[in-house]
């Protein structure tokens, strides 16, 4: 009969199904990675993306099961128009407009906007498409389709949240990662419809536009995307290169070994207290460039540098040529290392960012301090990198809160001008009283026991 639907085969819709799972969770993953430099990498975002993409995921499924049309034609649309979507919200073009157009809001409610109109609505598009294949999927009985459908998408999941995090992003950069999602997307479509409309062409020439466009911009913008960060290298009015993470300036580098003032400022204190016979143990959290120490004497630090990207040594390397990088590089989690490895250090350098202004969370948290405490030599001292407004503020309150809580002797210094975003440096001894949380009341006044033990007088 002309024009009747002509159905997916078993192995045909498998295939669909295998890709649409790859690539539903590839687009999740994608944005959570497209989402750092602008918003940082913390729980509360994750929640805001994981939550949307579900929400869209139960609204698709219910309108897939609707539907009493066409239903190849219908999956063929669909996932032409996730690859389109997914090739221009994922790009940086996208994720710049939707937190232009929404500089006004809270940026996590910007995350919840992004969510909602860049990831949510390509979760409704692939999600209509699975329960239109669970007709073709898997044997006669509907149970038995429908087992084969979703377990055939969720293995689809298992592969696009593995390779696009740990092999793809890493190989290819973010822009890469893109391009292959959307134009998966656009052949599976056009080999789900024999017929391909001019709807299908349409999605086509938009993925191979935006995506490559997006290709270009990142080959011309940065050194290197990883699945953790953007890096580029730009050359300042004084002839200084400064390596960028995540839009943020991370290292500074002159030739002559000087960085940025908050790093020379921590430099002055661990070079100016070593201790006699042998190099001071340094630990760098958040390596950047692995700046620190340079235009010091090579021998008078042993610099272990940590961070999560594996993949940042070689950036580092181009970053200094034709100098070359001191210390040794240990691509993991700062608090994990410091779980793993049981070493005194003299200083332990906190300087690590998820975004331009934010310390990732689990970093800032009491066991943390108090873990690095630990580690720390009888002398030894935490300094932590601050990045503050002008006028006080939850995080930066809560966080000088939380260090004074285990450290009994911090100082700070600030570094920058008064009116903008400035460097806030705290250099945290170790110290016997450190945990002390006595407060002088009224009902308990043990002050001048206290000056009188100390040995101090009126």
């Amino acid at each position: 009969m002309p024009g009747a639907e002509r159905p997916i085969g078993p192995r045909a819709a498998t295939a669909l199904l295998l890709v649409e799972g790859y690539c539903a969770l590839a687009v999740e993953m994608i944005a959570l990675r497209a989402l750092v430099p602008v918003a940082g990498h913390s729980v509360a975002v994750t929640s805001l993306v994981v939550t949307a993409f579900l929400a869209a995921l139960a609204l698709g499924y219910r309108a897939g099961g609707a539907f009493a049309g066409n239903a190849r034609e219908k999956v063929a649309r669909n996932l032409a128009a996730a690859g389109a979507w997914s090739a221009f919200w994922l790009s940086r073009f996208g994720v710049a407009l939707a937190f232009e157009a929404t500089g006004a809001l809270p940026p996590l409610v910007q995350v919840a906007v992004y969510a909602v109109v860049g990831v949510g609505p390509v979760a409704y598009l692939l999600a209509q498409a699975v329960v239109l294949l669970v007709g073709s999927a898997g044997p006669e009985t509907a149970p038995g389709k429908a087992g084969a459908a979703f377990a055939a998408s969720t293995l689809g999941n298992v592969a696009g949240g593995l390779a696009t995090a740990l092999v793809v992003m890493q190989l290819v950069g973010v822009a890469g990662a893109v391009a292959l999602v959307s134009g998966l997307l656009v052949l599976a479509a056009l080999a789900a419809w024999a017929r391909a409309g001019w709807r299908l062409w349409a999605a086509a020439v938009v993925v191979a536009g935006v995506a490559g466009a997006n290709l270009v911009v990142e080959r011309d913008a940065y050194v290197l995307t990883t699945a953790h960060a953007d890096y580029a290298v730009e050359a300042d009015a004084a002839g200084a290169r400064t390596l960028r993470v995540n839009a943020q300036n991370a290292s500074r580098e002159d030739g002559a070994g000087t960085g940025h003032a908050y790093i020379e400022w921590i430099e002055d204190r661990v070079y100016g207290n070593l201790p006699e016979g042998r190099p001071a143990r340094v630990l760098v959290i958040g390596a950047g460039g692995f700046t620190f120490g340079r235009g010091r004497p090579g021998d008078a630090a042993e610099i272990v540098f940590v961070d999560v990207d594996a993949r940042l040594a070689p950036v580092a390397d181009a970053f200094l040529a034709p100098a070359t990088r001191r210390g040794r590089y240990a691509a993991m989690d700062g608090r994990a290392y410091l779980l793993r490895h049981e070493v005194a250090f003299e200083a332990i350098v906190l300087d690590a960012y998820a975004d331009r202004t934010a310390v990732p969370s689990h970093l800032l948290t009491r066991e943390f301090f108090a873990l690095a405490r630990s580690r720390l030599s009888e002398d030894g001292t935490l300094y932590v990198n601050l990045i503050v407004a002008p006028q006080p503020d939850r995080l930066s309150t809560r966080t000088d809160r939380t260090l004074r809580s285990v450290f009994a002797a911090c100082w700070t210094q600030e570094l920058g001008e008064a009116s903008r975003w400035r460097n806030r440096v705290y250099s945290c001894a170790r110290g016997a009283l450190d945990g002390d949380a006595t407060i002088y009341g009224d009902s308990s006044m043990t002050a001048g026991v206290d000056g009188g033990v100390d040995g101090r007088r009126d």
